[in-house]
């Protein structure tokens, strides 16, 4: 793979200097806080979210959080389930989905959970805002819906829950809507917070933290203050998972050990699996006695396997993919050589190297899961909206997304795909350029 090299000249003496003026990087940026957070009131619906929640805490009712099964999910689901706890509900439950088992999104088996375990309110963290199906049947059994997502509403359509949190829907005037799905619960937690005076937990900016560089948003506003604030105090936090896990963590005397923590309890949680709702990493995060130990200790065993298994894939596929590319790339995993829950990976894995669009496919009984990752300037949620005839199920980011499509689509599928992807080209190329920001001696190197 070929890149252009673009190098910005600057006047300033110091290489950080240098940095600052050709990124543009303002005071404000370098020295923002906590205390910088936009109000959480601009969410839409999180007033009606807020209330919903109180109501059903006081009236005893039954109450479900639907998550996902990665981090950002994980996180998110692990937070506002501990905050239901401290609200006083002794009603309360979580469903994690298995997705080598269920497809993305709420599907029967759960409104099967609704209906025979009669359920009065269901939360959904990081997903639901593409479920109008789904949460339309589970209105009709008598159960309420609060979504709280971060994902693009696909053509503006939206379910008919009770209230719909998410930065990305038409009239919110959250300033920022680049944010994980664990920083839109915590903002839902604060607002609750902030009504009935119980304390928010500190240690749930821990996890917002690890969720937002899990789920690879930007490290910038809402997002950088988090993940900021987590790395400049984090000796202050004294959650009980991260207790248990220090015996198994750098010392974190520097930023650097402490972003390689995180990443290491990142790999941990995504070992993780369940089924019927539950799910070993939301174990770690709930439990409160000497099982955690035993589970960090088959997590750690499931890691190593799952590394093995991931140099294993990195190596087919090195064996598989062409030595140059075009301006997109697909692969159909014919073999049967990757997992579903290592699609994404593996498009990752060739994006990050030749930075265009790739699509992984792989077949199961005729229904074909597709995962694709892309670069700035594609979005990938129109690229499938402009095929959306040929899909079952699609939706995701603008550089992350993923859609379920019958076996005999797929052909017609990736004509239209690749349409839109053509009209791409100069934004493709643009990607594929370097930007220097500085240029260093290696006398200069040294003092680093």
């Amino acid at each position: 793979m070929k890149f252009r090299w673009s190098y910005k000249h600057s006047n300033k003496d110091t290489i950080f200097d240098q940095i600052r003026e050709n990124r543009n990087i303002k005071d404000s940026f370098i020295h923002s806080s906590i205390n910088d957070l936009p109000d959480h009131s601009l969410f839409k619906d999180i007033d009606v979210a807020a209330d919903r929640i109180i109501e059903a805490v006081q009236k005893k009712e039954k109450i479900i959080i639907f998550g996902h099964d990665d981090v950002d999910g994980l996180t998110s689901t692990y937070i506002l389930y501990d905050f239901l706890e401290k609200l006083g509900s002794q009603n309360h439950f979580y469903y994690i989905p298995n997705r080598l088992i269920d497809n993305h999104g709420i599907q029967q088996n759960f409104i099967d959970k609704i209906k025979e375990e009669k359920f009065d309110l269901v939360i959904t963290v990081d997903g639901g805002v593409s479920c109008k199906n789904a949460i339309t049947e589970i209105n009709e059994l008598g159960c309420e819906v609060i979504v709280t997502d971060h994902h693009i509403v696909l053509e503006n359509i939206l379910p008919p829950a009770l209230a719909i949190v998410n930065p990305k829907q038409q009239d919110c005037n959250f300033p920022f809507d680049m944010i994980a799905g664990v920083s839109v619960a915590y903002f839902l937690i604060k607002k609750i917070s902030e009504i009935t005076g119980i304390t928010n937990d500190r240690n749930y900016l821990f996890w917002v933290a690890v969720g937002s560089i899990s789920d690879k948003v930007p490290l910038l506003d809402v997002n950088r203050i988090f993940v900021k604030e987590v790395l400049d105090t984090w000796s202050t936090f004294d959650d009980n998972t991260l207790y248990k896990l220090s015996p198994y963590l750098e010392p974190g005397i520097n930023y650097s050990q402490r972003m390689n923590n995180i990443h290491y309890i990142i790999k941990l949680l995504s070992n993780g699996r369940g089924k019927n709702g539950e799910h070993k990493s939301m174990r770690l995060l709930v439990t409160h006695n000497k099982e955690k130990d035993r589970i960090i200790a088959e997590m750690q065993n499931q890691q190593k396997i799952q590394e093995l298994k991931l140099e294993s894939i990195r190596r087919y596929i090195r064996t598989k993919i062409p030595r140059t590319f075009e301006n997109h790339y697909i692969f159909r995993d014919l073999d049967h050589q990757i997992p579903f829950e290592l699609l994404g990976y593996s498009a990752s894995f060739i994006t990050k190297k030749h930075k265009i669009p790739v699509i992984f496919i792989k077949n199961k009984n005729g229904i074909a899961i597709g995962e694709a990752r892309g670069t700035d300037g594609v979005n990938l949620v129109d690229a499938f909206t402009h095929a959306r005839e040929h899909l079952i199920q699609y939706g995701g980011h603008a550089k992350a997304a993923g859609f379920t499509i019958r076996s005999s689509e797929v052909d017609k599928f990736i004509s239209k795909f690749e349409e839109y992807i053509n009209k791409k080209q100069t934004v493709i190329e643009e990607n594929k350029r370097i930007d220097i920001d500085a240029v260093i001696s290696s006398r200069e190197l040294d003092k680093f």
